[in-house]
């Protein structure tokens, strides 16, 4: 279970670097996506403390000045803010989108104070940006200065009487605070101390205790509660998930049995597989299959073309580990040769050709230049013939000259497959490609290109419909019928060694595996391959052939 978990997941490897992903994503957050960061907390919310119970000490003798000021600081509250920047970055006031604004529902703000700013600059610069501001939005916002200048008019009025009490104006009334401005360096903090009062309607009823706090920080900032608690925050969820994987992984490796395939012989060991990049994607996969099975094994794949592989071989030390892999067989001896498979291939045109056959004899004049425009072979409007073809370390290109042209292909005369720019006096436009993939998509993207490639890379390229497979002489492959008489375009997939290997020997079992497997022949024959063994074990007659 466990170990097909981990299979799922794509093995210890990818498993770890999620692993570390995760653990790593709270810290990229912090430093690099939300650089800016201001956070706050409530610490404080409560009633001041003096009530009129605290007057009660048997005498009636106070004075009605103070019995009027214990009765406006029964109604009285204080709440304390923290503010800090616990970012990475300075804070500047160009990085507010909407100023930090603090709200307190009906209570009325009656005065505020700046303590632990840390040094007096700060100080100076969270006063300079306080601001109060009515429940009116069109009301004057006023500075700290300002409100104790009215606060202390208010006190006056409490301790005169008779005609020495100056006269009750109209006041506005302060609802909110905000810090318009604000320029917090990082690792700044600061804490805001605002006394409020119960508005006058509300005499005996419960004080208040709402507090709002709003804002916005520009860009990738965050402004965040430092007190609310979420239940999923990204460093919950992505150490979670990290933990999981990890346990995943540590009980896998740990005690989790290999899980292995008793139809599969496995090796131990490095083994390096080189040639056909016609075939290796196909060897990808089922080496790929392999050590999945086989743990203990490693094999390296390298397309480095047919010819090449099998050079690599005859020049490799007997002792290492090494396959080649070559579309036909190649007339090399001092070599060991196995068959795979059977590799259709197809001539191909641009759409805009409008041909679906051509002859061999009519194929071999397009190479040779004997035909240079479409019109010379179907007629109608000219359109230049340019064609598209591989390399000379190509075993594609010596399958196609030695079975079909029956000669070589012709000098190089363009580099951009549409003009002789490399040979202007060459009588055919011929470019050149590395992979059969990019031959099929380079003719699909040049008006009356022609070249070849093998049936997967046909079948892939032609889901755009700007392609179109050729038959030769009328014959085509049928991969379900084997293939037509006649038809010259096709070879069987060799594996190469530089002798025989020992049947223990990783390479053995390797080659055994990719000729003999049911999962490497499924591998095949989803790819449009014809494994050389049937299910039974036989050898097919077509693979003898060549």
């Amino acid at each position: 279970m466990l170990r097909s978990a981990l299979d799922f997941l794509g093995g210890p490897g990818p498993v770890a670097l999620a692993i570390a992903l995760l653990f790593a994503t709270p810290v990229i957050d912090r430093l690099f996506v939300r650089r800016k960061r201001v956070g706050f907390r409530v610490l404080y919310n409560s009633k001041i403390g003096l009530g009129p119970e605290q007057l009660h000490d048997g005498t009636e003798s106070h004075a009605p000045q103070l019995r009027e000021l214990v009765r406006v600081l029964d109604r009285m509250s204080i709440v304390v803010i923290r503010v800090r920047n616990n970012g990475t970055y300075d804070i500047g006031p160009d990085d507010f989108d909407k100023p930090l604004t603090f709200t307190f529902g009906d209570r009325v703000v009656w005065n505020a104070r700046v303590s632990e700013a840390g040094s007096e600059e700060l100080r100076e610069e969270v006063r300079r940006s306080l601001q109060f501001f009515g429940e009116e939005a069109n009301q004057v916002r006023v500075s700290l200065p300002t409100v104790r200048e009215r606060m202390a008019l208010s006190m006056t009025r409490l301790f005169r009487t008779g005609a020495d009490r100056p006269r009750a104006a109209a006041e506005p009334l302060w609802h909110g605070v905000r810090l318009d401005g604000l320029t917090l360096r990082r690792k700044q903090k600061f804490k805001l101390l605002v006394v409020l009062r119960e508005p006058e309607g509300n005499r005996h009823g419960e004080l208040g205790k709402e507090v709002k706090i709003t804002g916005h920080l520009g860009g990738a900032g965050v402004l965040h509660d430092e007190k609310q608690e979420r239940f999923l925050t990204l460093p919950r969820l992505t150490g979670g998930l990290a933990a999981l994987l990890a346990g995943v992984l540590v009980l896998t490796l740990a005690w989790a049995p290999e899980a292995t395939d008793p139809t599969v012989a496995c090796g131990a060991g490095t083994l390096r597989v080189e040639g056909s990049s016609v075939f290796m994607p196909t060897m990808d996969r089922i080496a790929e299959q392999y050590v999945k099975a086989c743990p203990q094994a490693r094999v390296e794949t390298e397309p480095n073309g047919s010819i090449a592989g099998v050079r690599s071989v005859v020049t490799a030390d007997p002792g290492r580990a090494l396959v080649a892999l070559s579309d036909g067989k190649q007339e090399i001896g001092g070599v060991v040769a196995q068959q795979a498979a059977i590799v259709v291939y197809h001539v191909v045109v641009h759409s805009s050709v409008g041909l679906d056959t051509l002859t061999v004899e009519q194929l071999r004049g397009v190479y040779s230049g004997r035909y240079t425009d479409w019109s010379e072979l179907r007629g109608g409007d000219p359109l230049p013939i340019r064609i598209v073809g591989r390399g000379s370390e190509s075993g594609t290109r010596e399958l196609f000259e030695r079975r079909v042209l029956a000669t070589t292909e012709g000098a190089l005369s363009s580099n951009d497959c549409r003009n002789k720019d490399r040979d202007p006096q060459a009588r055919v436009i011929r470019c050149e490609r590395d992979k059969n993939s990019d031959v099929v998509r380079e003719i699909g993207a040049v008006d009356g290109a022609i070249g070849y490639a093998d049936a997967p890379s046909v079948a892939e390229a032609r889901k755009t419909d700007r392609l179109t497979a050729l038959s030769l002489d009328g014959k085509v492959f049928d991969a379900a019928v084997g293939v037509e008489a006649g038809y010259p375009f096709w070879t069987v997939e060799y594996l190469y060694t530089k002798a025989q290997p020992a049947e223990d020997s990783l390479q053995a079992r390797f080659i055994r595996y990719v000729r003999e497997h049911d999962g490497s022949r499924v591998r095949m024959k989803d790819a449009g391959y014809l494994p050389c063994r049937t299910p039974e074990g036989v050898l097919l007659d077509l693979c003898n052939l060549r």
